[in-house]
């Protein structure tokens, strides 16, 4: 996978934090600034996976997804899409923590932290109803498949993506 320029700054940002003995003890609010840099960085993707669920939505609606989407057009507490990270970034978060706070090591953690995908509202329901708002599946351990959640709460994903651009919503 291949940071764009967003991505890359959000990504320098981490390693920074990650050298000062406060951020990497959790003082001041690092943890809620640190999971939400975490989070930005999926977030900044320039395409973004789709359940089938929503991928038959977009379809019903009539959208052309060899458009580029700003981020905006599908957020918000009116829509009925979701942007979620395939793993929490609280789990990404203790990965982070767990390594030496050089560049190499948190690009490696963050390539394999996962994507976004776009789910229907609904589908955020089977997921906290099962229990997936912040873990995963017992049993998963750091690179296994970052799908976990979605194939244990029987969201299925489509081949489709959705192209995105824009302001990072979170």
């Amino acid at each position: 996978m291949e940071f764009n320029i967003d991505q890359k700054a959000l990504i320098n940002w981490i390693t920074a934090g990650l050298a000062i003995k406060e951020v990497r003890e959790l003082h001041g609010g690092a943890s809620y600034l640190f999971s939400n840099m975490i989070a930005k960085v999926t977030l900044a993707s320039d395409q973004y996976f789709l359940s089938n669920d929503a991928f038959e939505q977009l379809n019903k609606d009539n959208v052309d997804l060899s458009k580029v989407f700003k981020r905006s057009t599908f957020y918000g507490k009116e829509s009925l899409y979701m942007y979620e990270h395939t793993i929490p970034a609280s789990i990404v978060r203790r990965q982070l923590l767990n390594v030496p706070p050089v560049k190499e090591e948190v690009v490696n953690v963050l390539r394999a932290a996962g994507h976004v995908v776009m789910i229907l509202r609904e589908e955020d329901k089977l997921l906290r109803a099962n229990g997936f708002t912040r873990k995963m599946p017992n049993g998963w351990e750091w690179g296994d498949d970052p799908f976990a959640r979605y194939h244990a709460s029987g969201i299925e994903l489509s081949e489709e993506k959705i192209m995105v651009k824009g302001v990072i919503c979170r």
